[in-house]
């Protein structure tokens, strides 16, 4: 009976027990913020590497010294294999490379994806353009043989690798992508530009390794490391000036009233006519019509009140004929650009370039 009353029980209890209230879980704690990323160059950060300094010889694992002597940001054409020149919203940043085999066999050098640049907003650009100086036209190649070097500056021989990067970009790192010869775990050298700061590049920038500034007269002068060019360089009559594929020189501005091509000035206007000579900077060929065609304001007078003139004609140096040239390296052509203004305008600024490429403004020659 014991037994029986003991089972009783159990069972009058059993639902209470299982019916007991479970504990409340604790509350949960707010999300915490997520740290903000670090500022790492799209993937870069992890690869192990050393830092360089331009004008250092370093031992690659392709079993090649190499070292950077020098770089520079330019709006000049780039005559190589592949006939580069920057457009109006691009300039080129161009290294000077000195090469040398140090394998004890024949070593081709392979230059697809040697260079790496990185702009301080984190954009890689790792497609260059090389040129041997002594032969600028033909691919760049080369197969060295067992201590054979090139572009040491002894050699006056340069050898140039030129990228084509948007014209506010400032560089601010320079990348080999491979390690030191011997040290299969690397991957890459790392030159920290001068100016660049470590949020930017990752170290902070070594003065040795300077990219030179644009020349003053194309340089926006905001920005202090001399990357950014004005949207018109400030031209000099008498001095050559990059424009695409050309070199562009004003010889002279004149205003005249006199006929042209048997026809004079219409009623209360007059003759501006500039006098251009165009010189040819690269590889292959180019015409005039390079020149001349394309957007507006290619070539423009511009007066005080803000009016802006187009030509009317173009014609050679000294006939009124149509302008004609087809031209290739170092060729030169001068000839005349005609405005028709009216004769109480005051004339303010000429506007020379070609098209798609950089412009630039003559201001005071009037």
């Amino acid at each position: 009976m014991k037994a029986l009353s003991l089972a009783a029980t159990l069972l009058l209890i059993a639902p209470a027990l299982a019916q007991k209230p479970k504990p409340k879980a604790p509350p949960a704690k707010p999300p915490q913020a997520k740290p903000a990323p670090k500022n790492e160059t799209k993937g870069q950060g992890q690869l192990q590497g050393v830092n360089g300094q331009f004008g250092v010889v370093y031992s690659l694992q392709n079993e090649l010294n190499v070292s950077i002597l020098s770089a520079k940001y330019t709006l000049e054409p780039f005559r190589c294999y592949s006939a580069t020149a920057p457009k109006t919203e691009e300039k080129l940043v161009v290294l000077n490379v000195a090469l040398k085999n140090v394998s004890p066999k024949d070593n081709w050098f392979n230059s697809d994806g040697f260079f790496t640049l990185v702009d301080a907003q984190g954009n890689l650009y790792p497609n260059a353009s090389w040129a041997l100086q002594s032969n600028p036209d033909a691919e760049f190649a080369p197969t060295l043989r067992p201590g054979q070097g090139l572009g040491q500056a002894t050699l006056n021989d340069a050898v140039q690798a030129a990228f084509v990067v948007p014209a506010k970009a400032r560089i601010v790192k320079v990348m080999i992508n491979q390690g030191r010869l011997g040290r299969a775990d690397e991957k890459v050298f790392r030159f920290f530009v001068a100016g660049a700061t470590k949020e930017e590049a990752g170290e902070a920038g070594d003065p040795k390794n300077t990219v030179a500034a644009l020349p003053a007269s194309a340089a926006d002068s905001s920005d202090a490391s001399g990357a950014t060019p004005l949207a018109e360089g400030k031209g000099t009559p008498g001095q050559y000036v990059p424009s695409g594929n050309f070199l562009l020189r004003l010889d002279k501005l004149a205003l005249s009233s006199a006929e042209l091509n048997g026809n004079p000035p219409e009623e209360g206007k007059q003759f501006a006519v500039a006098t251009v000579t165009a010189k040819f900077a690269n590889k292959g060929t180019g015409s005039v019509f390079d020149i001349t065609g394309g957007d507006f304001p290619l070539h423009a007078l511009t007066d005080t009140d803000g009016e802006s003139y187009k030509p009317t004609a173009y014609y050679k140096a000294s006939r009124d004929e149509d302008a004609s040239k087809e031209f290739k390296f170092g060729d030169e052509y001068t000839f005349r650009i005609v405005f028709q203004v009216p004769k109480s305008a005051k004339l303010k600024k000429l506007t020379l370039g070609c098209g798609g490429a950089h412009k630039w403004a003559y201001e005071g020659i009037f």
